[in-house]
């Protein structure tokens, strides 16, 4: 549901009927925070305090966003915000057909997380995504084979180089993406991770969380913090390895995995935003001298 074209009135309207549901008090202030294309975001400020109000697909996505969470919140309360239950004792709010989640506001510092810090929290997080059991696993919402599908012909026209390039291991590519084998994130880019006072690093927003690439996680935390020259790869590769705890016999498979987070952003991005596909594509030509 599109709340914007029903005007800043009727969005303050919901909000509040949301914060009322989970007793947060009157909503003295509301900022958008930005959306994706399955859902949007507020930050609340209540009179209790302030949080993150935002939408979700489904009930079932409520329930398992917020079962997925408190699991990983067992292992350790700073590795990802709380998310609340309403007044019913459920993990979201349905207000005018659509489902609601709020989570506890946590502030972040403008610190850059570090690789090392980074992977500490992400194997952290991974001990428990490993020991997790959950009956539903959410629809892949980007699978390689739609977006090869979608795009391809664009890509032969805007990049035709890389094209035939990609093209030559997307066979391979569509295997990993269609892999079931393990709890993943599923959407862990530098977007989704924040740096707290005490230097902590957090993974937030379990949207994209489902059963997927044992390596996925690990591949779009590679790329966050890849460099951008050639002379510097093969040591940073051997560090990133090291700290993650992937056996080299995993190496091929990991480098691939890297190549499938990369090639399905340059095919999200393909269309509308030349200057991140160029940055997708320097980064797939990088890890290709790797393979």
């Amino acid at each position: 549901m599109d709340l914007c074209k029903f005007g800043r009135r009727c969005e303050l309207k919901i909000i509040d009927s949301v914060a009322k549901a989970y007793s947060l008090g009157s909503v003295r202030h509301l900022q958008a925070l930005h959306n994706g294309k399955t859902s949007m975001a507020w930050q609340v400020e209540a009179t209790t305090g302030r949080y993150i109000v935002k939408t979700i697909q489904s009930q079932k996505q409520a329930v398992f966003e917020f079962a997925v969470s408190n699991a990983v919140r067992q292992k350790s309360l700073e590795l990802t915000p709380e998310i609340l239950l309403s007044t019913a004792c459920q993990p979201f709010v349905v207000i005018e057909g659509q489902t609601y989640q709020v989570q506890a506001f946590l502030s972040g510092t403008e610190r850059l997380p570090s690789l090392r810090e980074t992977l500490k929290s992400y194997r952290q997080m991974r001990h428990v995504l490993d020991q997790f059991d959950y009956s539903f696993s959410p629809p892949y919402s980007r699978p390689l084979v739609a977006l090869w599908r979608t795009h391809r012909e664009t890509l032969s026209e805007k990049k035709p180089v890389l094209f035939h390039q990609i093209a030559a291991i997307v066979p391979e590519l569509k295997r990993i993406d269609q892999s079931r084998d393990v709890w993943i994130h599923g959407d862990l880019g530098k977007w989704n991770l924040l740096v707290t006072n005490s230097g902590q690093v957090v993974v937030i927003d379990f949207g994209e969380a489902r059963l997927g690439p044992k390596l996925l996680d690990f591949a779009a935390l590679f790329q966050g913090f890849m460099p951008k020259n050639k002379q510097d790869l093969t040591a940073y590769l051997n560090e990133f390895l090291a700290l993650s705890g992937i056996q080299i016999t995993d190496r091929h498979l990991f480098l691939m995995t890297v190549q499938l987070w990369l090639v399905k952003g340059l095919l999200i991005v393909i269309n509308e935003q030349a200057s991140l596909a160029g940055v997708f594509q320097n980064a797939i030509e990088l890890v290709s001298s790797l393979v």
